[in-house]
């Protein structure tokens, strides 16, 4: 892999492995954008965007049009990283009220055996794009896991970069001890992945992390106790953003008939402090998840 690939603004960046699918902003000149001591992020899964389900009528598209731009319109995040929207258009549909934003990374993972329609994952600001890509996880033996991630890098002045990753890893719907392997083969080629971009991103100045998602995991969870999904991370240098927050005041996904609640939705970050940490109260008609947030100084 040729350092020089990264080393110079682009908009498609070619890496060893599948990319799916990117989709860019052409680079920007100087000056660089306006520089701020905070940065804000979110990560929301949106249920099958537009609708809730697959094959969701038009009335259930619309109503959940209504109620995420009404949710979304009261946040004011830098960057956002989306799971569960249909395409790079929905995702652009979902993010209208953010005024200023864009789709810079909408993944096009194929269906799962016996589905129509997939999940996909995107990530939309209002800041300068280097570039930014999607990647689906590659087979490990007999393990496959779903989905994959998406990636974007940003300048964020002369002398700093921001790297953003949006994740949506396997879900609890099989059998436990399988779904635990699959996230942690994911985890295991996400932190090669970071690996490459370290090397490919640092000379452009200092680096600021950012890693949100579903994560359908939790490392105090005692099910997920010997998990190392999120301990991969954690050794790697990241803070995990809901550390001392007590499970009643960060509960993402809330109980219903079937589960109990559960904060699956997770940000980690590295390369900047932790100012604040949130769940934002958003509607149960916009998704079955809150949206979660976070606030770093760049100090």
């Amino acid at each position: 892999m040729s350092p020089r690939l990264f080393a110079s603004l682009v908009s498609v960046v070619l890496l060893a492995g599948t990319i799916l699918r990117a989709e860019t902003t052409p680079s920007f000149p100087s000056p660089y954008p306006e520089t701020s001591t905070t940065l804000t992020a979110t990560f929301w899964n949106v249920q099958w965007f537009p609708g809730r389900r697959p094959n969701a009528s038009r009335s259930e598209e619309n109503r959940q049009i209504r109620a995420v731009h009404g949710d979304l319109a009261q946040l004011a995040p830098d960057v956002i990283g989306l799971e569960e929207v249909r395409d790079f258009k929905q995702a652009s549909l979902a993010i209208e009220p953010l005024r200023g934003f864009k789709v810079d990374v909408c993944s096009n993972f194929p269906p799962r055996e016996g589905q129509q329609e997939a999940q996909q994952i995107a990530i939309a600001s209002r800041l300068p794009p280097i570039s930014a890509w999607a990647e689906a996880w590659k087979p490990s033996g007999v393990i496959m896991p779903p989905r994959g991630f998406a990636f974007a890098a940003y300048h964020l002045s002369a002398g700093r970069v921001l790297l953003v990753y949006a994740l949506h890893l396997k879900s609890n719907r099989g059998e436990i001890h399988e779904d635990i392997r699959i996230r942690e083969e994911s985890m295991h080629q996400l932190l090669s992945h970071m690996k490459a971009m370290n090397e490919a991103y640092r000379k452009m100045g200092t680096l600021t992390w950012i890693v949100g998602g579903d994560f359908n995991t939790a490392p105090d969870e005692l099910r997920f106790a010997g998990e190392k999904t999120v301990p991969g991370l954690l050794a790697d240098g990241f803070s995990w953003a809901w550390q001392g927050v007590p499970l009643s005041s960060r509960i993402t996904i809330p109980a219903d008939l079937r589960y109990p609640a559960a904060c699956f939705d997770q940000i980690f970050f590295r390369g900047a402090t932790l100012v604040r940490t949130w769940v934002a109260n958003t509607s149960p008609h916009s998704s079955d998840h809150r949206a979660v947030n976070v606030v770093v100084s760049l100090r």
